[in-house]
């Protein structure tokens, strides 16, 4: 499997976090040993996957639902080019049709470029959730071996467990000042992604109010037609004559 190191982080995560508890629960006089054991446990997860989407994300030929960017693009500008060169729109009815394409196409190179970032984001946040469980499993060894040289500590005289307790507690807050900047990047991390996939679905929503605002609609006035807009989702409408079909007297001579 393309991703078997960062898949061996998600059993890594799940034990890590069990041993956590179970040190936490033996060190129970040290409030420290049961936020670190959360902390870890917040960690759970599987960065293999994580890195999986990204690459699925960022190449259009896998899964679905993918956007090609480029070949919609280059097919909208080759319609623009054919309907110039067949002459079906002239004048203004043409340069609506150009101005609208061209819009469509500025939005497109957005749009691509935020999808883009997903997709790095993506990636990055699996990496940075690879290295996460790293920690969390070497700080949930660190933990364990504490609690064991806890246990063994009752048989030693009361100084040398004062001694030993003052040792505890300068580790763990160590180990915690750790988890909690480790969080605090991977929050930040996520944070942005979020942001991301927002603004991609903002703009996507944005092209589809550009087509139809400004899609070209041809001047029926000479012919007495009026354009009816469709009553369903076929998106096609109908031609009917004005006034019912009846004559417009307001355009007739005496």
């Amino acid at each position: 499997m393309e991703f078997a190191e960062y898949d061996s982080n998600r059993w890594k995560s799940i034990a890590a976090a069990g041993m956590a508890t179970t040190a936490a629960g033996v060190l129970w006089r040290y409030p420290l040993a049961k936020s670190i054991a959360v902390m870890i446990g917040s960690l759970v997860s599987n960065p293999g996957s994580m890195k999986e989407a990204a690459r699925t994300w960022a190449d259009p030929t896998n899964g679905d639902g993918c956007l090609a960017f480029d070949g919609i693009k280059q097919e909208l500008l080759s319609l623009k080019q054919h309907i110039h060169d067949k002459e079906w729109w002239k004048g203004p009815a043409w340069q609506v049709f150009s101005d609208s394409i061209d819009t469509f196409v500025d939005q497109l190179d957005a749009a691509k470029r935020y999808h883009e970032g997903v997709g790095s984001g993506m990636d990055l946040i699996g990496t940075l959730y690879h290295w996460a469980v790293e920690v969390a499993w070497l700080v949930a060894n660190i933990l364990t071996t504490i609690a064991a040289w806890q246990v063994l500590t009752y048989i030693f005289p009361p100084q040398a467990q004062l001694a030993t307790q003052v040792a505890t507690n300068g580790i763990l807050t160590s180990l915690a000042q750790a988890l909690r900047g480790l969080l605090g990047k991977q929050m930040k991390g996520v944070a942005v992604l979020s942001g991301l996939l927002l603004t991609v679905n903002l703009m996507c929503g944005t092209m589809t109010q550009l087509i139809d605002k400004n899609r070209p609609r041809p001047d029926y006035e000479p012919a007495d037609l009026e354009y009816m807009a469709p009553e369903d989702d076929s998106g096609v409408g109908t031609l009917q004559p004005k006034n019912g079909g009846m004559p417009n007297v307001g355009s007739m001579s005496i």
